[in-house]
């Protein structure tokens, strides 16, 4: 046998040796779906005034509507007097990222039974979610209620800095 048969057995027999070890594939699997905002948002916060002074507890909860693939956000002890629920659009009415939205609510009432509005609108910095944090900003107000509830009239375009607990 010559030089070249000889090493052309060797390679046929490396090859055949090469690829029959070889390693089965293994699936990867799919990455991880990124969570919604409403998902993020969703937990416990601890509320702290514009200034660092803590005000109260807040939960914010998520509640998926598997009919229109929608979320909503339930905002138990908001401003520690209110709990309402709030369908979050799946568009962004002003394109501000991480947009929470609270809406307005011409009737709440409180946990001593009186009547406030609360509304809120779109800012670049507040009723965004970020890092944790979502700063609030809301109006409210008893203009309408004041005198039939028997209490001092009461307006506050209210800022607030909530941080998620984990």
């Amino acid at each position: 046998m010559g030089f070249i048969q000889k090493h052309s057995l060797l390679l046929f027999i490396s090859s055949i040796f090469l690829y029959s070890c070889k390693k089965d594939k293994v699936p990867v699997p799919p990455p991880e779906e990124e969570p919604t905002l409403s998902e993020k948002v969703a937990g416990h916060y601890k509320v702290y005034d514009t200034i660092g002074i803590y005000l109260y507890d807040m939960d914010i909860i998520r509640i998926h509507n598997n009919i229109d693939n929608t979320d909503s956000l339930r905002f138990e002890n908001f401003d520690a007097n209110f709990t309402f629920t709030v369908k979050q659009e799946s568009q962004n009415p002003s394109n501000y990222p991480n947009y929470v939205r609270i809406g307005s609510h011409p009737l709440l009432y409180d946990s001593n039974s009186k009547r406030w509005k609360i509304s809120s609108a779109a800012y670049t910095y507040y009723n965004s979610f970020l890092n944790d944090t979502l700063p609030l900003r809301f109006q409210k107000t008893n203009i309408n209620y004041y005198i039939s509830d028997l209490v001092p009239y009461y307006a506050c375009d209210c800022k607030q800095i909530t941080v998620k607990q984990h």
